[in-house]
C-alpha cells in the first residue's frame, strides 16, 4: 500500500456532498463578488453601499470572494486530494458561511432578506454533513 492510499479516506456520502455544497457555494461566491467589484454601487444603490464596511462593493466583493469562494475552493482541493485536515477544512467553511449571513445581518439590518436566510441554513448544513464526516 503507498502512502497516498494510505491517506486517502473513503468517499463517504456525506463528504461527496459536502463537494457539490462547496462547489455551488464557491461559484456562487466568485460570481458574486464580482459583479460587487464590477458593477458596485449600481447593483446594490447607494442605500446598502452605505451599510457596507468602508461603504466600499469592492471591499464586500474581496472579502465574498475570499471567504465563500477561496476558502470552499480550498476545502474542496483537500477532500479531493484526501487531505487529512479535509474535515476541518469542511468544518471551517460552514462556520465562515454562517459568521459571514450573522456579520452581513448585522451590517444591513433587520429582517433578513430570503437568501440570507437560505444561506445560514446552508451553513449549518455544511456544519452538520462535516461533523458526519468526522465519524
Amino acid at each position: 500500500m503507498t502512502t497516498v492510499e494510505a491517506r486517502v479516506p473513503a468517499r463517504t456520502p456525506a463528504r461527496t456532498i459536502l463537494l457539490w455544497l462547496e462547489a455551488v457555494l464557491a461559484i456562487g461566491a466568485f460570481g458574486g463578488a464580482a459583479g460587487l467589484v464590477l458593477a458596485g454601487p449600481e447593483m446594490l444603490g447607494d442605500a446598502v453601499v452605505a451599510d457596507l464596511p468602508f461603504a466600499s462593493p469592492v471591499f464586500a466583493g474581496i472579502a465574498l470572494a475570499i471567504v465563500n469562494g477561496l476558502l470552499p475552493t480550498v476545502a474542496f482541493v483537500a477532500e479531493l486530494r484526501g487531505a487529512r485536515w479535509a474535515v476541518a477544512g469542511h468544518l471551517l467553511v460552514g462556520s465562515a458561511l454562517v459568521a459571514w449571513i450573522v456579520v452581513q445581518v448585522a451590517f444591513l439590518g433587520w429582517p433578513p432578506h430570503w437568501l440570507q436566510i437560505t444561506y445560514f441554513v446552508y451553513g449549518w448544513g455544511i456544519l452538520g454533513l462535516a461533523a458526519k464526516a468526522r465519524t
